[in-house]
């Protein structure tokens, strides 16, 4: 795998010192790996709540997750824009970026944090859950979406850091907010002592304890490491800045939001099938995002180190990294998937004893290996191009691909075929590879090195 590995692709030099790839992925994946980890954690001391109110929190999270997509449009479209400029060495509109970031991520996240949480009711009753799972869900949504904007400005404020070539940071926080959140869901699930939180409402209260203190931390960090920030000398001028972030950011997370509308459409689905068919999903995703995790990290990576790489105008290194990096994420898709799939009965068994769950699951697992292996794809180009700034045509294939393939035929062969969630993954290998391939050829066709973002 390391034979077509060249150091030298994956350098960048900064103002701050050089850039690598082991260097920003290594963060990247610790702090998406620890995330993952501590939700596993928690659905696993769920587990013995019961299957009901994993079911109640998954669902919920997901549909959270989903309104979570609307906070990335200023996150990812800052972090774009910052890149660019830094790789152009224009300092000051990257700083002003920063700020507008900030206070226009601040007021959109807390709108729609009341929005939401006043309509938790009627959004979890289109899941068609029902009974405890539906008012447990509706508990869980209302509360944490109440103070999702702590998690907007947290992910807002990470996006900065990593742009400026401080992924550290917010690896090492979100492993302090993890830990936290873990600690404090045992003492909601286990009682070891009279705890004032209890149940699922409690779970949800866990979750916004430690978001705010994640969100307290980075702030502090924010204002006094020194990034070359320079807000006490801005004017409300600067705020114009919004406008290239935007510009960025709403294509990308309007693509976000599709998949993650898709993919909670695909659970209403799936409940069509049943409770059961609900329980084995949030189980087998809870595994399969581990192969993910390391895909989405390289993406990432790749496309924070193409940004700088394009706005300083050096386009054949961004493009051979790419080229480098898809290889490497293919190959290690495909063997964890492969392992997953080998492992999964025994893995499953941490989770559930119920029979039903762990046959299904164990099914999805193989399965699952197609869907990683097109995904592959998905992490390094689209987030390749989006890292470049060519950020219109990745949206347009999202959309199409979401509704027409992963939906469509999730209900078809799921439903009507009468395949269950074996159709629905049938589908999702589908979407990943209809995405996949357009994103490759796009990559080839080097249009995308007409979309530098330098202000």
């Amino acid at each position: 795998m390391f034979q077509f590995y060249d150091k030298n692709l994956c350098r960048v030099e900064t103002s701050q010192g050089t850039m690598t790839l082991s260097g920003v992925f290594i963060p990247f994946f610790l702090e998406m790996f620890l995330t993952n980890f501590m939700g596993t954690v928690n659905t696993f001391m769920l587990s013995f709540f019961s299957d009901d109110a994993v079911a109640a929190v998954g669902t919920a999270s997901q549909f959270s997750g989903m309104i979570a997509t609307f906070y990335t449009v200023i996150g990812t479209g800052a972090s774009i824009v910052i890149s660019h400029n830094l790789g152009a060495g224009k300092r000051e509109q990257a700083s002003d970026a920063v700020l507008s970031a900030l206070v226009f991520g601040a007021l959109f996240s807390f709108v729609v944090s009341i929005v939401t949480a006043a309509l938790a009711k009627p959004f979890m009753m289109l899941m068609h859950i029902e009974g405890d799972v539906l008012s447990n869900a509706e508990i869980y949504f209302s509360i944490c979406m109440r103070f999702s904007f702590l998690g907007a400005l947290f992910s807002i404020i990470s996006a900065i850091f990593k742009s400026y070539g401080r992924p550290r940071i917010s690896v090492s926080v979100s492993l302090g907010m993890n830990m936290l959140n873990a600690l404090l869901n045992y003492l909601v699930i286990f009682r070891p002592f009279d705890f004032p939180l209890q149940g699922v409402s409690g779970i949800a209260w866990c979750n916004n304890i430690s978001r705010a203190v994640g969100l307290l931390v980075m702030s502090l960090l924010l204002c006094t490491l020194p990034l070359g920030l320079h807000f006490r000398h801005s004017s409300v001028h600067c705020l114009k800045m919004i406008f290239p972030v935007l510009k960025v950011g709403i294509p990308g997370g309007i693509s976000s939001l599709s998949y993650n509308i898709s993919q909670t459409v695909t659970t209403s689905i799936i409940a069509i099938v049943g409770m059961t068919a609900i329980s084995t999903k949030i189980y087998v995703s809870n595994l399969v995002f581990y192969v993910y995790v390391l895909g989405m990290s390289l993406g990432l990576s790749t496309s924070l180190l193409i940004g700088w790489l394009s706005g300083a105008g050096r386009f054949e290194q961004a493009y051979r990294l790419n080229l480098q990096n898809l290889k490497i994420t293919l190959i290690l898709n495909v063997t964890l998937s492969l392992l997953l799939f080998l492992f999964g009965r025994p893995l499953l068994s941490l989770f559930t004893s119920d029979p039903e769950i762990l046959k299904a699951g164990s099914t999805l697992l193989f399965l699952d290996i197609f869907v990683e292996l097109f995904r592959g794809f998905n992490h390094i180009e689209e987030n390749s191009l989006r890292g470049a700034g060519d950020v219109m045509f990745p949206m347009a294939v999202s959309i199409c691909s979401c509704w027409v393939i992963s939906v469509l035929f999730s209900y078809l062969l799921g439903v009507k075929a009468g395949l269950g969630l074996n159709g629905c993954w049938i589908a999702f290998a589908m979407d990943e590879a209809f995405r996949g391939v357009n994103y490759y050829f796009r990559w080839h066709s080097r249009k995308w090195t007409k979309k530098a973002l330098c202000c």
